[in-house]
């Protein structure tokens, strides 16, 4: 490996320490933290692969994953919809995953609303629905849990979602 393409991925890494920096450990941000392993490809190469780990409400992992190939000195990000973005440049990376990042809160609020509907469509009662929020609130697993705020809004929508009320676009 150069030094360049250390240097690529040493500016990578520290900008990335301090994109996390903000959301790391939240649970309104799934735990928010960057785990980094390598790969041995057959040519000797070496890629590099760092995971942006957090959690949906209930503990389900979820990740954002940026690649880096030190042979090429390339990122590869892949979108939600598994569309393969490449650059050499790491803040054009930063602007690919700094959206997915910001919006964790509103899928955690997503999952959980698509919690609420399987269970109520699958004919469990109101008070079970509650039982469940309750256990989320009060999980320890610090990423699968669930803040006070998301828990209001949860049960909300169970409400809303109960009477057959909801605003549009839920």
């Amino acid at each position: 490996m150069s030094s360049q393409s250390q240097a690529v991925y040493d500016r990578f890494m520290a900008g990335l320490r301090g994109l996390i920096a903000p959301y790391a450990g939240k649970v309104e941000y799934g735990n928010l933290r960057a785990q980094a392993s390598d790969w041995e490809t057959g040519d000797a190469a070496r890629i590099t692969n760092v995971a942006i780990v957090y959690e949906t409400p209930g503990g389900s992992t979820d990740q954002i994953n940026v690649s880096f190939d030190h042979s090429r000195s390339c990122f590869s990000v892949l979108d939600d919809e598994g569309a393969e973005f490449e650059t050499v440049v790491p803040e054009e990376v930063f602007d690919c995953i700094r959206p997915r990042m910001v919006g964790i809160p509103e899928k955690r609020l997503a999952h959980l609303r698509a919690e609420i509907k399987r269970q109520m469509d699958s004919g469990t009662p109101p008070a079970g629905v509650v039982g469940h929020l309750n256990r989320l609130m009060n999980s320890e697993l610090r990423g699968g849990t669930i803040t006070h705020l998301e828990m209001r809004d949860a049960m909300t929508f169970a409400v809303q979602y109960a009477r057959n009320s909801l605003p549009a676009g839920r």
